[in-house]
């Protein structure tokens, strides 16, 4: 896992979350996650469809709070549909959290209104059968 600067409170509690529901397995299952309510203003999961060497990421649930984070609303969307300046990170994000098999940290700057509003993003990877990744957990707080 990136350990990059201190997280958020929100951000820490959340990890050790889904190091609980990990259990014995190296991923937790979504079904699993159902005691997420206390983050869930800043939570979207995304499902992972492969073809071949490449990574689709696309998103089944969204919190209306990070519609701001991620440009509009992402249910439907795949990462590639996203606005450019947010879909290179979060999908370089994603991808690091596949190729380490672990939870990634990551610090994002959106420009939002003339101005550049900093994110801290965490990418949790999901899975249904504990031994493949199937989906992520994106949980992102903007920085204080």
């Amino acid at each position: 896992m990136n350990t990059q600067s201190a997280l958020r409170p929100e951000l820490e509690s959340l990890l050790a979350f889904w190091f609980v529901q990990c259990g014995e397995r190296k991923f937790p299952m979504r079904c699993h996650l159902g005691g997420s309510a206390r983050w869930q203003r800043n939570l979207a999961s995304f499902g992972v469809v492969q073809y071949g060497c490449l990574r689709v990421y696309e998103c089944h649930s969204c919190a209306q709070g990070l519609t701001v984070r991620l440009g509009r609303s992402a249910i439907g969307l795949s990462t590639d549909e996203l606005p450019a300046e947010i879909r290179t990170d979060l999908r370089a994000g994603f991808e690091q959290a596949w190729e380490r098999r672990a939870p990634h940290i990551a610090r994002a700057r959106v420009p939002k209104g003339g101005r550049i509003v900093r994110y801290t993003d965490l990418m949790l990877p999901l899975s249904e059968n504990g031994k493949h990744i199937d989906g992520m957990l994106f949980a992102s707080y903007a920085s204080a």
